[in-house]
C-alpha cells in the first residue's frame, strides 16, 4: 500500500553547530541531562520525524545506535509514559539508508516511516518543462525577473514602449523567466480593481511581450481565476500563487486542466497573527500539506515549485532562519523559488547602512543559491546581472569541487 501523504513529515534538518542541535532537542522535549552526550554524537545528517509511536521511536534509537549514529526522543517517550514523540535521527547518509532498510520489515508503523526516510534522502529537484524550455533544477539555479504590470496598467506611469524596454533590460541582463506582478498593490487594494478592466489591459500587454520576446518564459502572479485563465490562453507559462490552492478551488482546477507549472507558497499572513517559528519543521509541514493537496487534486508532481514564503509579515529572525535552513527544503525533491529582492528585513539587518547599494540582497541571494535555491526572484537588471555572474562562478566552483559549504 502506498500513499502520497507523509504522515510523519520526514524531513532533513540542517544543524550546523551545537546551538542548533540543542535548540531542536529542546523543541522535542529531550531530557536536558542527555544533551551533552547527544550533542557529541549528532554530527552527521539529521532527519526529523513527527508523531512517532513511542515503541517505534525506541526501536529506531536502538537500531541506529547499533549501526552507528544517534537518535533523540522526548524524555517521556524514553520512559514509555507517552504514546507518541518526535524523533531526530543523526547518522551518515549511508547509515540512514541502511537504517531505513532495517526498519522496513518491522511493526509499529516502521514500514511507512522507512519509506518516508528514503524519500527525504533522495535530494533531487528534478527537470521541468516550462513552455518551450527545459529547466534542469538538479544542476542549475535560474533567475526570475519581476515586471510590475499593475504600475503600468493602472498607475499611468509607464507606456507600452517603456515596459517593453524594461522587459528587454531584464532579459538581456540574464532573466530566464519574467514574472508579471502587481507588487505595488496590497491584497486589499487589489480586490478593488475591476477584474474585467485588468484582463482588458493585461492580455494585450502579454501578447506584445510574447511577440517581441517569443523565447521568454512568462509567469503571472495572481489568485484570480479568470485573470489566470486568460493569461494562460495569451501565452503565460507559469502560475505564481501566493495563497495556498486549497483556499482557491477554481484555480486548482484550472492548473490541473492546463497542467501548467505552479508555484506553491506557504503564506503566514493568512493568519492575522502568525506564530513565531519554533523550527523550520513548521514551514516544511505546511508546504508538504499544500503539495499533497495539489497532487491529490490532479496537479502533477513534476509541475510543482515550492516557495517557503520569506517576508510576508514574518519576523526578521524567522526570515533568517528560513534562509539558513533552505537546504532542508531540497530534500522535499521539488524546485525551490526564493524571493529576497526588496525585502526590508535585509536592509534592517544592516541598521540602515548601504541600502542603496543592494549589497544585502546580493549577499542573501548568494546564500540562497549556495543553500539550494532553484530560482531566485529579482527586481532590477543590475541585480540580475550581478547575480548571474555570481551564479556562474558558484556553478564552476561546484564542478571543480571547491570548498563551498552546503
Amino acid at each position: 500500500m502506498t500513499t502520497n501523504y507523509q504522515i510523519h513529515n520526514a524531513h532533513v534538518l540542517n544543524l550546523e553547530n551545537e546551538f542548533d542541535i540543542r535548540k531542536e532537542l529542546s523543541n522535542i522535549d529531550v531530557d536536558k541531562r542527555a544533551h551533552p552526550l547527544l550533542v557529541q554524537n549528532m554530527h552527521f545528517m539529521h532527519i526529523k520525524l513527527e508523531q512517532i509511536d513511542t515503541r517505534a521511536a525506541n526501536l529506531i534509537k536502538k537500531q541506529i545506535n547499533k549501526i552507528g549514529g544517534e537518535a533523540a526522543i522526548s524524555k517521556d517517550a524514553y520512559s514509555y509514559t507517552e504514546r507518541t514523540t518526535d524523533v531526530i535521527v543523526s547518522a551518515s547518509k549511508k547509515n540512514l539508508l541502511f537504517l531505513a532498510k532495517k526498519l522496513a520489515s518491522q511493526q509499529y508503523g516502521l514500514e511507512m516511516i522507512a519509506r518516508e526516510m528514503e524519500k527525504c534522502l533522495e535530494n533531487k529537484s528534478g527537470v521541468m518543462q516550462i513552455g518551450t524550455k527545459t529547466f534542469d533544477f538538479n544542476h542549475h539555479t535560474y533567475i526570475m525577473g519581476v515586471l510590475d504590470f499593475h504600475k503600468h496598467l493602472f498607475g499611468s506611469i509607464l507606456s507600452d514602449k517603456m515596459i517593453l524596454k524594461k522587459a528587454e533590460s531584464l532579459i538581456e541582463a540574464g532573466a530566464d523567466i519574467l514574472d508579471l506582478c502587481g507588487e505595488k498593490l496590497s491584497r486589499y487594494n487589489y480586490d478593488k480593481i475591476d477584474e474585467k478592466e485588468e484582463i482588458d489591459k493585461l492580455i494585450p500587454l502579454i501578447h506584445k511581450i510574447k511577440n517581441n520576446f517569443p523565447q521568454i518564459i512568462l509567469s503571472i502572479d495572481t489568485s484570480r481565476f479568470q485573470v489566470a485563465k486568460e493569461s494562460l490562453g495569451a501565452g503565460v507559462n507559469l502560475i505564481n500563487e501566493v495563497i495556498p490552492l486549497k483556499y482557491n478551488p477554481e484555480l486548482i482546477n484550472l492548473v490541473s486542466q492546463y497542467q501548467c507549472p505552479v508555484v506553491l507558497m506557504y503564506n503566514p499572513t493568512l493568519n492575522k497573527n502568525p506564530k513565531p517559528l519554533n523550527s523550520i519543521s513548521d514551514v516544511i509541514r505546511e508546504i508538504q500539506s499544500n503539495v499533497f493537496y495539489a497532487a491529490g487534486n490532479g496537479i502533477q508532481k513534476d509541475k510543482i515549485i515550492i516557495d517557503p514564503g520569506i517576508g510576508f509579515g514574518r519576523s526578521d529572525r524567522d526570515n533568517f532562519l528560513i534562509l539558513k535552513q533552505l537546504s532542508s527544503f531540497k530534500h522535499l525533491n521539488y524546485p525551490i523559488l526564493v524571493g529576497l529582492s526588496k525585502q526590508s528585513f535585509l536592509g534592517d539587518a544592516l541598521k540602515g547602512r548601504m541600502k542603496k547599494t543592494q549589497i544585502s540582497s546580493i549577499a542573501a541571494n548568494t546564500i540562497a543559491i549556495i543553500n539550494g535555491a532553484s530560482i531566485i526572484r529579482l527586481h532590477s537588471a543590475e541585480q540580475i546581472e550581478v547575480m548571474r555572474n555570481i551564479n556562474e562562478t558558484l556553478n564552476k566552483a561546484e564542478e571543480k569541487s571547491l570548498p563551498y559549504v552546503y
